[in-house]
């Protein structure tokens, strides 16, 4: 019985052992604490992707909200932003001191993106075939990092534009479509110049209007090029914003003739978009 039991402590000693020499490999550091930037999220106003064969993509914070600068000028979707700057807090589970000598066969020789938050640049590389994770390099250091966001970084560039059609609640004062001529008088009175004898209810412009404030794209993207359409025009309080719409089926396109960038709707949301609702008396 003693035997057995001291075969037991010892293959438990053995096992211990093994364990923590597994744990300690020569070089690795685990250091749980560390992230793979040195930046808060509160201090990055500046993300750069630079990708093999791809359009760089720079996003600036100004005043709190984030916008594409490059290559093309347009308001950022907030949920992209949040993953990209979630990737600067990654901790990441294996730190190694960069070998300068295996930067090809670790594929940061020529990195497949370079991601920047302010001044700081993150390389990343190939994956390594034990646990698929991604190698990545901070300066001197060598990261193993699991292989969930390197989609984020090589999507095009127009999957970060907002999808709103306005990034805040805007007050609109006048709505000129194809089918409808909404006015706002002086005295708050709504007018429909396309049907003059009929003033439309207050609540069904304000429902309608609604649509418009809270409207978000399929998709959208950038045209460079100059696009004929019919015209749209909303006035807001202190500027005009004008569209130009384009029918397909199943879906409309707005193009705002001041950042050209396509709004892609479908033709339900449209209608909601350009057609007064009928109120019930209850709504009254």
């Amino acid at each position: 019985m003693k035997k057995r039991l001291l075969i037991n402590l010892c293959l438990i000693v053995l096992i211990t052992s093994l364990g923590l020499i597994a744990w300690l490999k020569p070089g690795q550091e685990t250091t749980p604490e560390t992230r793979i930037t040195s930046l808060d999220i509160s201090a990055i106003d500046s993300i750069r992707i630079e990708r093999k064969n791809k359009d760089t993509l720079v996003l600036k914070r100004n005043n709190q909200v984030w916008h594409i600068t490059q290559p093309f000028n347009a308001p950022a979707l907030p949920g992209k932003i949040e993953r990209l700057l979630k990737i600067s807090q990654i901790k990441p589970p294996v730190t190694y001191p960069l070998d300068e000598s295996l930067l090809k066969q670790f594929g940061l020789r020529t990195p497949s993106v370079q991601l920047h938050f302010n001044n700081e640049t993150l390389s990343i590389g190939k994956t390594e075939s034990v646990n698929a994770r991604r190698y990545t390099r901070n300066g001197e250091q060598l990261f193993l990092l699991d292989d969930t966001f390197l989609h984020y970084l090589t999507a095009p560039a127009e999957a970060y534009i907002d999808t709103r059609l306005f990034s805040e609640n805007v007050q609109i004062t006048g709505l000129q479509t194809p089918e409808i001529d909404l006015q706002r008088s002086s005295d708050n009175i709504w007018s429909d110049a396309k049907k003059p004898s009929n003033a439309p209810a207050p609540d069904a412009v304000n429902m309608l209007l609604d649509e418009w404030r809270f409207a978000r794209a399929i998709h959208v993207e950038h045209k460079s090029e100059e696009i004929k359409g019919e015209a749209i025009t909303l006035q807001l309080n202190n500027k005009a914003i004008h569209f130009k719409l384009l029918r397909q089926a199943g879906t409309v396109t707005l193009i705002s003739t001041d950042s050209n960038l396509a709004y892609t709707l479908s033709r339900d949301k449209y209608k909601k978009m350009t057609t007064l609702p009928i109120l019930d008396d209850s709504d009254a």
